[in-house]
């Protein structure tokens, strides 16, 4: 095995397979999960492991977070892989685990995954030079004693090696670094899903990252919610609680489903609605991809401005707006109603 692979996420895990296997590269590949405490997360986890371990990609699985002692006994048992791996594949390059393993790497080789539209933030600030740090991270005493890890990370991801494995429409960057996928494996793995005529709603973490205030986060879907022509679902995000989910469904009469696998699977194996209804997130860039040919179609619902937290600043309103920008370019249809 001359390839490994650190993830910390559903998602970046999703992609790993994808990509492993559209570079066939699976055979060779050593996954290391560093995993999160959060358990839904935990759960589309292990789902995807099982997965991985069927296609004979190599999983290792290590509890970093459990507490402080054992996130440096990881990251010492980590330290001589990153070193010796020809390739590294790269999940979140804003965590600060990875950020610090980075102090040890020399690949001739890295390759970055999708991780949301986290992808378009980094390409972003690869690009124009700045620390890489999350577009949505507030003020703190731990994020200024991270800014030289993040200047390192900045560094090491312009040598010139990097890759990225994507969906997103990154810019800044020359095309040579740019390698698109479609979803082939998912597709290939679990679809072509059923279909029905109706509306379901994809959920956010809005709230949960301190964007959105829940009154009218709520207030919206309770909108949205009487348009579905009849008792629609919501897909869950995995970061949201069951105190917010219970109440969400009693207001707005819609089944919460709180997916065991990443989305893009869910949906993937179906069933799925003629429309699917979202605010601006991944899943406008990724679902169009996985749900191709199906005849499903993804309606963009935009964030009102009174919506939003007072900690959202300039930085976060002009991302959510690009996002909104790039999704209406590609042809994805704004709105179930202007109001919402």
């Amino acid at each position: 095995m001359d390839t490994l692979a650190l993830v910390e996420s559903p998602a970046q895990l999703l992609h790993v397979l994808e990509w492993a296997h559209a570079s066939r590269a699976v055979g060779r590949t050593r996954v290391v999960v560093l995993a999160p405490v959060e358990a839904t997360s935990v759960a589309q986890l292990r789902a995807l492991t099982s997965f991985a371990d069927r296609d004979r990609l190599h999983v290792e699985w290590f509890d970093a977070r459990a507490s402080t002692g054992r996130r440096l006994d990881v990251m010492k048992a980590l330290i001589g892989p990153v070193r010796s791996c020809r390739r590294l594949v790269v999940g979140d390059p804003f965590s600060g685990m990875i950020q610090a393993l980075l102090l040890a790497g020399q690949p001739g080789e890295v390759i970055l995954v999708d991780d949301g539209t986290a992808t378009l933030e980094f390409a972003s600030q690869l690009a124009s030079g700045a620390p890489l740090r999350r577009w949505d991270a507030p003020p703190s005493p731990l994020e200024v004693a991270r800014i030289p890890l993040a200047r390192n990370a900045h560094r090491f991801f312009s040598a010139g090696r990097v890759r990225l494995f994507t969906v997103m429409p990154v810019t800044g960057l020359p095309a040579s670094q740019v390698v698109r996928h479609d979803y082939a494996w998912t597709r290939r793995r679990f679809g072509p899903p059923r279909t029905f005529s109706g509306v379901d709603v994809v959920g956010s973490s809005l709230v949960e990252s301190g964007v959105a205030r829940l009154e009218p986060y709520l207030d919206a879907l309770v909108e949205l919610a009487g348009r579905t022509g009849g008792p629609g679902r919501y897909f869950a995000h995995r970061k949201e609680s069951d105190a917010k989910l219970a109440r969400l469904a009693a207001v707005t009469g819609l089944q919460v489903i709180r997916p065991d696998v990443p989305l893009e699977i869910e949906l993937c194996r179906g069933p799925v609605a003629s429309v699917l209804a979202s605010f601006p997130s991944s899943v406008g860039y990724t679902l169009p991809l996985v749900l191709a040919g199906v005849g499903t179609r993804i309606e963009l619902q935009p964030v009102p401005t009174g919506m939003l937290t007072g900690r959202v600043g300039g930085i976060a309103r002009r991302f959510l707006d690009r996002v909104s920008d790039d999704l209406r370019r590609a042809g994805t249809p704004v709105a179930l109603s202007a109001s919402v």
